[in-house]
């Protein structure tokens, strides 16, 4: 009910991706990202809780290069989390672009990249629980879709999906 999905953005092995808008009371509407789990996969108990460790790992970050969950929740045929909307592209697109127009991305860019991809890691491993304890946050796939970056130049890292962490109720396999 607090979201109208405007369109879907990407379709995966595991789920789809969606712009949507959340409404609420006196006019207020916020675009976010929908990640929904594929249809075929409502049943799978072992893929849920993944899913699930994915939006509670995520909802404990709060750092400017680390994409923000503001959400959690079921449907009669899904689960879902929301997130924040990056309007931009990710680091894929932007790289085939480069090559398709015969170029190389400025060092200057590329550096500045890494570096937010790398200070959004840092603090996910550095990350502490209420009591100090290490969460023990590893990203398990930094790859080029997962980094996203704005048309304004921030940089975002997404899909803590297959992320490794203490404390999370389903384990990934090696591989």
């Amino acid at each position: 009910d607090r979201y109208e999905v405007l369109g879907k953005i990407a379709e995966g092995g595991m789920a789809e991706i969606f712009l949507a808008k959340q409404s609420g009371m006196e006019g207020f509407e916020k675009l976010v990202v929908l990640k929904c789990i594929l249809p075929a996969l409502f049943d799978d108990e072992e893929f849920i809780e993944v899913f699930l460790d994915e939006a509670r790992i995520a909802a404990k970050l709060n750092h400017p290069n680390i994409i923000q969950i503001y959400d959690l929740g079921r449907t009669e045929d899904t689960f879902y989390i929301a997130m924040e909307h990056v309007s931009g592209r990710n680091l894929q697109q932007i790289i085939f672009k480069e090559w398709d127009q015969k170029g190389l991305m400025p060092i200057a860019h590329a550096c500045k990249i890494l570096a937010g991809v790398s200070e959004g890691l840092h603090y996910a491993h550095q990350k502490t629980d209420i009591d100090g304890s290490s969460l023990s946050i590893v990203h398990r796939d930094v790859s080029p879709q997962n980094i996203l970056i704005s048309f304004g130049g921030n940089i975002k890292l997404v899909d803590f999906g297959i992320a490794k962490a203490a404390g999370q109720v389903s384990q990934t396999r090696a591989g």
